[in-house]
């Protein structure tokens, strides 16, 4: 498969813009629920299939409505930068973009790990010492990564390219290898279904043949031996559990995998089931629309949680600008590959 030179599809600009909203679409519905337990979800909301606010102990809301999070204010600074360097990663130029975040509200919502690196480069100037150890085991690079993913989903595929700009976009703020790990796996995940590359029943398959074998890995394929495509939310919740929806990345990834592939390619269910069980919900939820709107393309993401999204004008920008540019990155690969 490395070695095709992919046409460029009529529908892979609108699996651009599944993809973004997609991932603004989870994270904004897990966004008030997240860190909380799948019991206190079905206690105090049933079944979250809408937006709703986060609202603090007292009952004041906090975060409106459809809101979203660091999780795609940080993949959009992704886009923002891909598209200023023509696709290509640049540490410093995503990370001054991060640092804006970083001094701004939106810090609230940024993880131990990404505050401490974000903190030592603005010091350094260093954008390549992301925080190590295994206390930096988080999902905070794989959350944001899909961008990557879709601008090597068009044209010939360089593995070593590829897994060599992942791993610098996350260095800017994570060092810990399962951390880079799970990263890969998203991104990985990401090309493939934007590509037409593979059917979802064998993307986890295909995503464990080409990332290292470590707990993300292993994670993986428990998702893969339980995943079953049915309606059955109950058993989803329980299987999810078993994974485990915390920010460990492993579980987090693993169980966002479960989502896209146990919804059978509707979207819908594929965020629901990250939100509802609980844990790390905007971000399992978020890494699962990432994956599913990538499948599915835009057209075939449900309206109404298009238009309650927080951001989506910037999105609907941001993402054929990105397809621009990786349609302009796939033609110079073509041309090169004609002329040796």
């Amino acid at each position: 498969m490395s070695d095709e030179v992919f046409a460029p599809r009529h529908d892979l600009s609108d699996r651009f813009l599944g993809c973004l909203l997609g991932l603004a679409i989870g994270d904004a519905l897990g966004m008030p629920v997240e860190g909380w337990d799948p019991d206190a979800v079905r206690e105090r909301y049933g079944w979250i299939d809408t937006y709703h606010p986060r609202v603090a102990p007292d009952g004041r809301e906090i975060e409106a409505a459809g809101e979203i999070t660091d999780d795609t204010e940080m993949m959009l600074c992704h886009v923002e930068s891909l598209v200023s360097t023509g696709g290509l990663v640049d540490p410093e130029n995503t990370g001054m973009r991060f640092l804006r975040l970083y001094h701004s509200d939106s810090r609230r919502f940024m993880g131990r790990t990404t505050i401490t690196s974000l903190m030592r480069a603005d010091e350094t100037g260093d954008f390549q010492a992301g925080t190590g150890g295994e206390n930096a085991a988080g999902n905070g690079v794989a959350m944001r990564i899909a961008p990557v993913g879709l601008v090597h989903s068009a044209g010939r595929f360089n593995p070593e390219v590829f897994v060599r700009e992942v791993m610098r976009a996350g260095l800017i703020t994570h060092s810990n290898p399962e951390a880079i790990n799970g990263a890969i796996a998203v991104a990985y995940g990401v090309r493939l279904l934007a590509s037409g590359t593979v059917p979802l029943d064998v993307l986890i398959d295909e995503v464990c043949s080409f990332i290292d074998e470590d707990n993300v890995a292993r994670r993986l394929r428990i998702a893969a031996m339980h995943v079953r495509s049915d309606e059955d939310r109950e058993r989803h919740i329980a299987e999810l559990q078993r994974i485990g929806t915390s920010g460990y990345v492993a579980e987090s990834v693993a169980s966002a995998f479960y989502c896209a592939v146990a919804a059978g390619g509707e979207f819908r269910r594929a965020v629901e089931l990250g939100v509802n069980a609980g844990g790390d919900a905007d971000t399992v939820a978020a890494m699962a629309g990432a994956l599913a709107g990538a499948h599915a393309g835009a057209s075939q993401l449900p309206l109404d949680l298009v238009e309650g999204l927080a951001g989506r004008a910037y999105i609907l920008v941001a993402a054929p600008s990105l397809y621009e540019v990786a349609m302009q990155r796939a033609g110079l690969y073509v041309r090169l590959h004609q002329r040796g």
